[in-house]
């Protein structure tokens, strides 16, 4: 069972580039309901509690912490739940607790290294420290790095010495989205000597300000589910769901979980609603990736000035969750970011109407593009557009995706033609026919025109072979640690990983066709290229997307992905370079037309040289 939780996970991890930007979208467009000035906005710029209930909302503390501590005591209340790990057949007792009476879940932090290990699929791998004194409990990582977690119970807040070195798995990168480790990790070489780690602040993430409560108690020490859900289990792409009944800790919902969340749906009272709020003010501050390019310095303001908290911290939960799809589809609209299903806690009917219309002006902008770029290829390829194309001295490689490698194929083996829709077997069945004796090809393109994005693992490959020597760099935007990782693969399958793995270094021309559409993984590549003198992007200019999203889930039960704090980044001067702008090609094509017009494209690259 282990195994299968592990390969979910694993498949979350590796896919963490996927778009998905269509599917979180509403099919019609409009308006909606919801203004600003309703809640007074311009009245005051800065938005205390004050502030808050001048605008018609409440604040409210949800385990009355002042109180208890001033009394020494709490009032707490277990009850044993079963906790599924990602799959109906994996599944625990968990004691939940409840304090003071108030429906806020909360687990014993006695709990976290057990499904820290659960998750992270190291056995042993965190302990209870016991250097710990009160009122700090502290969990360590038991290998010889030491890092560690300390709860500050006194003071509400959780302090990591690193936060990627405590939480990553072992065999990866500091800074990692699965990029070049797991299960495929023998599909690259990573060159140490020109490989290297940036190391973290230390972080201490303060719950006080948004009235989250540790709690210590003669009964032991607790943290809110979500909140545990938010800080550490989010760093693998995996969130809690809850309802009373059960606990689900996945990456996203199978049918069988889904009919057990959904059988059962709690009230949402005053006081659940504010820790809900707070718990999604906490989670959008920290862990959203681009708030410095969309000038965001507290969501709680954001959500104001945009007339949705109201409906955010309100007992309706479909109300909360249509004010959430709004935000995120409207105001981000970063096409990383979307929201998944609603709360088993929403009225369904309620929830569709009132996202009925919704869309991103620049979700919208980008899908005409994608309906542009897409009806011209169908015009010049009616039957279908083939992966791998030979047209006079040009090879064409085009690909919409960047596919997660299949258990099923044998990478080291001969690829067939019917494994073409997979980029890795793609790039492998490429490199064959360019490289196969009495080749004609002398020039090479590789078409990312309508490429949307997918797992950085494909991506890696791609560029690898592109490259010779692949770099993948990252950044944690939260707290400043990087990882640059350079690579070898090995493309020709002979065991050896050298300089006949590539393209580079023989004598072709490399070219990539780029478009708009070109987004995540798709924008990642060419923004990579660009560094190399050896490759010339043809096309206009990418669509954008640099971080990696974070799969997420509100304390109110609705599940969705952001832009997480994982940056794709290129690498120069020594510096970590953002990409999110898109890439700028050397040849711009004005025609999109002309884009898959490929004997005229042969002739003008041929006319080049």
């Amino acid at each position: 069972m282990k195994k299968k939780f592990k390969k979910m996970f694993s498949i979350m991890l590796m896919s963490a580039l996927l778009v998905g930007c269509g599917s979180g979208v509403p099919e019609t467009a409009g308006t909606g309901t919801d203004a600003a000035v309703n809640e007074g906005i311009g009245a005051t710029t800065e938005r205390t509690k004050d502030s808050a209930e001048q605008a018609g909302t409440e604040t409210v503390s949800g385990t009355s912490k002042d109180a208890a501590m001033q009394t020494g005591s709490y009032s707490i209340t277990e009850k044993k739940l079963p906790l599924y790990y990602g799959e109906i057949e994996d599944r625990e007792d968990l004691s939940v607790f409840y304090v003071n009476d108030v429906d806020i879940p909360y687990i014993s932090i006695d709990d976290l290294p057990h499904m820290l290990e659960k998750v992270c699929f190291e056995d042993h791998a965190y302990e209870i420290s016991p250097d710990g004194t009160d009122p700090h409990v502290i969990i360590t990582r038991k290998d010889d790095t030491a890092f560690t977690a300390d709860f500050d119970f006194d003071n509400d807040t959780v302090t990591f010495f690193d936060y990627d070195a405590f939480l990553r798995q072992s065999e990866d990168d500091l800074v990692s989205v699965g990029a070049i480790s797991g299960p495929f990790s023998y599909l690259f070489r990573r060159v140490e000597p020109l490989s290297n780690d940036r190391y973290g602040k230390v972080i201490t993430f303060d719950l006080k300000p948004y009235e989250i409560d540790l709690v210590k108690s003669e009964k032991g020490n607790f943290i809110p589910l979500h909140t545990a859900g938010d800080l550490l289990f989010s760093y693998y792409n995996a969130f809690f769901l809850y309802n009373g009944e059960a606990v689900i800790l996945t990456g996203g919902l199978d049918e069988p979980l889904g009919d057990i969340y959904y059988s059962a749906a709690p009230e949402r009272t005053e006081e659940f609603a504010a820790f809900d709020y707070h718990e999604l003010c906490f989670t959008f501050d920290h862990l959203y990736g681009l708030k410095e390019i969309h000038d965001i310095t507290s969501f709680d303001d954001y959500f104001f000035e945009v007339g949705l908290r109201k409906r955010l911290m309100g007992t309706d939960q479909a109300k909360a969750d249509a004010a959430l799809y709004k935000f995120i589809t409207c105001y981000l609209d970063d096409l990383h970011s979307r929201f998944r299903i609603a709360s088993n806690r929403s009225d369904s009917e309620e929830f569709l109407s009132l996202c009925e219309d919704i869309s991103g002006p620049w979700t919208e902008r980008f899908k005409g593009w994608m309906d542009l770029f897409g009806d011209e290829r169908s015009k010049a390829y009616p039957d279908g557009i083939k992966p791998y194309e030979e047209v006079g001295n040009t090879a064409f490689i085009t690909f919409d995706s960047f596919t997660n490698p299949m258990e099923d194929f044998d990478y080291l083996s001969e690829p067939k033609e019917e494994e073409l829709e997979d980029t890795i077997r793609l790039m492998q069945y490429s490199y064959d026919r360019i490289m196969r004796p009495d080749s004609p090809v002398k020039n090479v393109v590789m078409d990312l025109s309508v490429n949307t994005g997918g797992a950085i693992i494909s991506a890696c490959y791609v560029l690898g072979m592109y490259l010779g020597r692949g770099d993948i760099n990252i950044k944690n935007t939260m707290t400043g640690a990087a990882t640059t990782s350079q690579y070898l693969i090995d493309a020709n399958r002979d065991g050896k990983f050298d300089e006949k793995d590539s393209l580079a270094d023989k004598g072709l021309n490399l070219y990539c066709l780029i478009s708009p559409v070109s987004f995540s993984c798709g924008n990642l590549v060419p923004n990579e290229f660009k560094s190399y003198p050896h490759i010339t992007l043809l096309g206009k200019t990418s669509g954008g997307g640099s971080c990696s999203y974070i799969n997420l889930a509100t304390a109110g039960g609705a599940t969705y992905q952001i832009s997480g704090y994982r940056r794709m980044s290129v690498f120069k001067n020594g510096s970590f370079y953002d990409i999110d702008r898109g890439a700028e090609p050397d040849l711009y094509i004005d025609k999109i037309s002309d884009f898959y017009d490929r004997k005229a494209l042969t002739e003008y690259i041929n006319g080049l040289y």
